[in-house]
This record gives structure tokens, sequence and C-alpha cells, in this order.
């Protein structure tokens, strides 16, 4: 696996167990639940805050990540479902003081120490890695560069060359042509940094500022998908409580039609926002860009709909230390609202995907191959 990767895990990591206090919290409820064994209120507190949080880690692609990063010998703690065993004694209405005491306590241990045997790894992990990341980072990005990974998961994209080479067409012909619409300068010959496995990522060097106002419009695009599946997922069982009236569930379906348009109509309101900002300090930037808007808002949406992915992988260190939001900020939201999209599609049937990628057709039609 590329060091890069195994990077890009031990961050995610970092920012879901560490940062986030998790650690610090867990180690905080073994150490004080004896204390508390004989007060239900606080242990139920406890058990659902650990239980919010465990089901916010297994819903994100960490528990994967986790096995590629570590080795056979040590078990990623996300491989056994604390979870459900917390959600067990949390729904045994039966249960009584001692025993709910007793299995909150163990599992809470073994959380504890699963999670302190990873990090004593992940460390390990760090020590060997960091000087070819250091090394590697300083050579690939400048103040004016950023790496960007461009990530092919569509089964069809990444297992038909055919299919292959018409998305890598698409992206070397459109993101010049979005470059246009943010700067009236001519954009450098996209460099390929590194081809990642497992999925098919491309590690390419952009403009950093160009890469920043590429990531926002996939972030506004997620962002509004995920609306939409979540939208989804919440009005089923609302629906079959209009029992049958049709002007109600007519007003459902122009909703879903509007929320389905919403994402394009997302990222295009900022593809045009972002190109008036640029206007004002780049006066030359052309000003026909219809076209250009268009095809850009379809390759992101296809890009998106198909289940792929974009992440900044790596930034300028000065951008890192900017005294406004942090880039890094920017970079973990990104991946944030990626991995719920992720996670929120796999309850959209089959056929209603079909639909979506008919309407959001990749730019590959319009190009002469």
């Amino acid at each position: 696996m590329n060091i890069n990767t195994l990077n890009d895990i031990i961050v995610q990591f970092e920012t879901e167990i560490v940062n986030s206090g998790f650690k610090r919290d867990l180690q905080d409820y073994v150490n004080s639940l004896p204390n508390n064994q004989n007060n239900i209120v606080s242990l139920r507190e406890i058990a659902n805050k650990v239980l919010g949080k465990l089901d916010e880690v297994y819903n994100t692609d960490l528990p994967d990540n986790l096995i590629k990063l570590l080795p056979d010998k040590i078990k990623p703690f996300t491989q056994t479902t604390f979870n459900e065993n917390l959600r067990v004694i949390i729904d045994d209405k039966a249960i009584d003081l001692p025993n709910f005491f007793q299995k909150l306590n163990q599992i809470l241990s073994q959380i504890n120490n699963e999670i302190q045997k990873n990090i004593a790894e992940i460390e390990k992990i760090k020590v060997f890695i960091k000087p070819y990341v250091e090394s590697k980072e300083e050579e690939l990005t400048t103040e004016d560069s950023a790496i960007v990974s461009i990530v092919f998961k569509h089964e069809k994209t990444i297992t038909d060359l055919k299919e292959f080479t018409k998305n890598l067409h698409n992206w070397n012909k459109i993101v010049p042509v979005y470059h246009q619409i943010l700067s009236s300068t001519s954009p450098e010959d996209i460099k390929i940094v590194n081809v990642q496995n497992g999925s098919i990522d491309f590690l390419i060097n952009l403009n950093f500022d160009f890469a920043i106002n590429l990531a926002e419009i996939f972030e506004v695009g997620f962002k509004a998908f995920l609306t939409y599946l979540s939208y989804k997922k919440m009005i089923k069982p609302i629906v079959a409580g209009y029992l049958g009236n049709k002007k109600l569930i007519d007003g459902e379906k122009e909703r879903e039609k509007e929320l389905i348009n919403n994402i394009g109509e997302a990222v295009k309101h900022k593809i045009l926002e972002q190109h008036e900002k640029a206007i004002k300090s780049d006066k030359a930037i052309d000003k026909n860009i219809d076209k250009k808007v268009e095809e850009v808002v379809k390759l992101v949406t296809s890009h998106i709909l198909k289940g792929n992915d974009l992440k900044l992988i790596a930034i300028p260190e000065i951008a890192e230390t900017n005294e406004e939001e942090s880039e890094e900020v920017k970079v973990q939201e990104l991946k944030r609202v990626s991995t719920q999209v992720k996670q929120a599609v796999k309850t959209l049937p089959q056929s209603e995907m079909k639909q979506l990628l008919e309407k959001y057709k990749s730019p590959d039609e319009n190009i002469e191959n």
C-alpha cells in the first residue's frame, strides 16, 4: 500500500478516536465507573454516550481502513461489534443493576484495551513512515500546489478498460475547463503523482487555490446528494401515513424531483459563486462560461453518483498555519461528508440509483473518442 494512503488512514484514526476526545473520555469512564456502580442513571448515560460515538465510527470507512493499516497480528478494535454488545445491555429491560454494571465495565475495559493496542501499533507505523511522508510531501507540494486524489470505485469504471479510459479523458478535458472558469491564465498540464490500488486512486498535483475550489464543489455535491438520500430514508414511513392521499403523495413526488435537480443546481451555484469571486481579482477571465459550467457539473455529479470520491491528500504548510479557517478543516469536512454519502447510498434501491445516473450522465457522451 502507498505511503500516502497509510498516512491518510492514520490521520483518520487520530481524528476520530484521539483528537475527538473519545480516547480520553473512554479512559475517564473506565476509571470512574466503579464510583457509579450503584447509580443506574449515570451508568446508562455513559453507555449511551459511548454507543453514540461507536455507531458514528462504525458507519465510516475506518473499520475497513484499519484492516488495511494494521498487521495481521494486531486486531482493529472495530472488528469486534462493541456497539452491538452495548446495545444489547442498554435495550435489556430485565437486566438488574449489578449485571448492568458488570457487563458495561467489561465492554468498556475491552474497548479501551483494544484501542490502546491499536494506538501502540499505529505509533510504530508512524515512526517508520514519517521520513518518507515528509520527504514525499516536501518534494511534491509547494506554496502554490496541493495533491488531490481522484478516487474511482465504480465497478464498471475500474473493471472495464474502455470505461476507465473515458473517465480519465473526461477529467483531463474538464479540469482545464473548470480552470478557465476561475482564471484567465493557462493551467499547467496535470501531473500524475502516483496511482494507488484497491480502488483506483490517481494522485495529481494541482494549483493550491484551484484544488481548494475543486474540493469545495465536490463537498457541495456530496451534501446535496446526502440531503436527497436522507429524505428518501425518512419519507417512506411518512408517505405510508398519508393513507393514499393523492395530493400529499404528489407533493412528495415533486419535492423528491426538486431534491434530485438540486444536486446539479447546488454544484452549479457554487461554481458560479467561485467564478464571480475570481473575476474580482482577474478581470480577464472568460465571461462566456455557461457551457463550461454545465460540463463541470456533469463531471462532478457523475463522479459522485457512481460512488467515487475526491480527496485533498497534501496541502502546503503555509495553508495549514493560516489564521483563518484551517484548510485542514476543509480536508476533514470533505472526507466526513463523502463517508456519510457512502453509507447512506447503500439504502437506495438499484432502480432509483439507475435513474439518478441517467439524469446526471457523464460527459463522455459528448466527447469524441
